[in-house]
């Protein structure tokens, strides 16, 4: 028992050291680089963009709604669209809590309180996590093949059209293939992740509607960061996909480095590494800080969203289908 409590303490300080070694990195980057921050333009257009901008993470998390109802109904649950909607949008503020977990813990909560089984909503967690770091993978992979410097990296790496497909397919399986591999050679794993038996996988339609939708809504981020660059800092270099592939990266890093609450300041590190050589290091540090105002705000509004749909949505039973 105390080597146990010994262990999660060492991880947890650990994970808040590379949080704060992160963000540290990023301070220090800003300070450095704060002259060459291009100036914030505002006028009636930035201020439109910055209201859309908002606009767009809150569809991005009406999106993770909408796969959360999509992986219920794979289980043989309906409940409705909008308390699927509330779960997500109000649960998805716990991620700024430290530890970055509260996010699940508040999903766990919020959908037992509406009847829903804990094994089946520990299971479609993995699945999204599953599906959401595949696609974040493959856009990571493209970046590195198409805008990274392979040269910077050591790397030869030339892909054609025909590979491009190929490796597509394979990411879009990764996650089946990982299900698979937990259900048979780490069972114990498994049971602990799914809370009992085994991780179940979605049906291919449902994946496939998955891996769009999150493609989407990496896509809109690309969209932020477009907008953002150019209307706000007047930088036009860089399009959308470039934006998009790159952003990837800095997500996936957040996103897998525990104990950074909502990945702060490790994917603003990652941001200004991997976008400063496309917009100058100025541009990526400004946009690292309003990318970041803009979610919080999205997640913020979202939020409220949830909590003014809740007392209706709480009143709908959930039925097998």
């Amino acid at each position: 028992m105390r080597k146990s409590l010994s262990y999660c303490r060492l991880r947890q300080g650990l994970a808040t050291g590379i949080a704060l070694l992160a963000l540290g990195f990023f301070a220090y980057y800003a300070v450095r680089n704060f002259d060459k921050i291009p100036p914030l333009t505002w006028s009636p257009a930035s201020a439109a963009i910055a209201l859309f901008s908002v606009v767009l993470v809150v569809f991005i998390i009406f999106i993770a709604g909408i796969i959360f109802h999509m992986l219920l109904r794979d289980h043989g649950l309906s409940i409705s669209w909008r308390q699927a909607q509330v779960i997500v949008a109000i649960s998805q503020f716990g991620k700024y809590l430290p530890g970055n977990v509260g996010q699940h813990v508040g999903r766990v909560v919020m959908a037992r309180e509406i009847g829903i089984p804990v094994p089946i909503i520990l299971n479609t967690m993995l699945v999204e996590m599953f599906w959401g770091a595949g696609i974040a993978t493959g856009l990571a992979l493209l970046s590195l093949i198409l805008f990274i410097d392979g040269q910077v990296l050591g790397l030869q790496l030339q892909f054609g059209p025909v590979q491009l497909g190929f490796g597509f397919i394979l990411l879009l399986l990764m996650p089946w293939l990982g299900i698979a591999f937990l259900n048979k050679y780490l069972p114990g794993l498994a049971k602990r992740l799914s809370g009992g038996g085994s991780i179940a996988a979605p049906q291919l339609r449902t994946a496939l509607v998955a891996a769009v939708l999150f493609l989407l809504g990496f896509a809109l981020i690309g969209v932020i960061l477009k907008l953002q660059a150019q209307w706000f800092f007047g930088v036009t270099a860089g399009n959308v996909f470039e934006l998009t592939c790159l952003f990837s990266i800095a997500w996936l890093v957040g996103y897998l480095v525990p104990g950074a609450p909502g990945g702060l300041g490790v994917r603003e590190a990652m941001m200004v590494l991997l976008l400063s050589p496309v917009l100058g290091a100025g541009a990526a540090v400004g946009l690292g800080v309003t990318l970041r105002v803009t979610t919080t705000l999205g997640d913020a509004v979202a939020f409220v969203l949830g909590i003014f749909w809740r007392k209706c949505a709480a009143e709908i039973p959930v039925c097998k289908l």
